[in-house]
């Protein structure tokens, strides 16, 4: 698979990190500043940081691998892999002639160190997190980390001297979506989950329940607009923050189709004009 990068042209994907990322140091975690959503949230009493990965099997498929790793267990049931918000922003942005940019690979390379080389990857991401609180620590603000930007790895079960990162820094405000509707981590009480919904396939869709039932809000992604309800529960907007924490028990997290999405019609993206649970 030849890549055309900067108007260079690369046997692969592995000959282009060969030549341009091989003794370039990988950083994992970015600061909200730079991440418009999340600059929405940040305070004088709090700041974030996210982690972006490449989603899904893209990471193997790029490096022409075995595609049956994913960082996302639940993305064929809840069909998201193709208009997944990886493709919006300046993710989605790739110059005339040029088949990736800084983004794609950025992600791809945090992407194939957690797959390759999981034990460094989750020192080095303990290190950055822990430099992240020391800092926030000394201006006296509250520090929260997203750690599945564009993934969704149960970072529960993901373990550094014995105990994951939500016991490791309880300090820490820890969120992120999910498209994993069987999670148990209701008894992390610094971890706040939503779960993504789908109608792409019916047997997914019948998750809403047991999601309803375990006290999650619901994330709805929709396109012409945002109703005021959605199969009975009230829609706040979604993109006027990212901060999921903060937001009231028993709603819908409305958010508006982005990048690839705003053509999806596999029922990952609500159509408003045409839903009948509207209301």
């Amino acid at each position: 698979m030849k890549v055309k990068f900067k108007g260079k042209i690369f046997k692969s994907y592995q000959d282009l990190l060969d030549k341009l990322y091989k003794d370039k140091p990988i950083t994992l975690l970015t600061m909200g500043e730079s991440n418009s959503k999340l600059k929405k949230g940040i305070t004088e009493k709090m700041s974030v940081a996210i982690m972006h990965l490449l989603p899904h099997n893209k990471a193997d498929t790029l490096m022409e691998r075995d595609i049956t790793r994913t960082v996302c267990p639940f993305a064929i049931m809840g069909d998201c892999w193709k208009p997944c918000l990886n493709t919006a922003g300046r993710g989605g942005i790739i110059t005339k002639g040029d088949t990736t940019n800084t983004i794609e690979l950025a992600r791809l390379r945090r992407t194939l160190f957690y797959l390759d080389r999981r034990e460094e990857f989750i020192a080095q991401l303990y290190k950055e997190v822990q430099k992240f609180v020391t800092k926030c620590e000394k201006n006296n603000i509250k520090p929260c980390i997203r750690l599945n930007g564009t993934s969704d790895i149960q970072w529960e079960f993901e373990l550094y001297n014995g105990k994951n990162m939500f016991d490791n820094f309880p300090q820490v405000q820890w969120y992120d979506y999910t498209k994993i509707p069987t999670r148990k981590v209701e008894h992390i009480k610094n971890y706040h989950l939503t779960w993504s919904y789908s109608e792409a396939n019916k047997k997914y869709a019948n998750y809403w329940k047991k999601a309803v039932d375990k006290g999650m809000n619901i994330a709805v992604v929709f396109k012409n607009g945002l109703p005021k309800y959605y199969k009975g529960m009230p829609v706040i907007n979604g993109d006027e923050t990212d901060m999921r924490f903060e937001d009231p028990v028993g709603v819908i997290v409305g958010l508006k189709a982005k990048g690839k999405a705003r053509k999806d019609t596999s029922g990952f993206v609500i159509d408003v004009e045409n839903a009948i649970a509207i209301g």
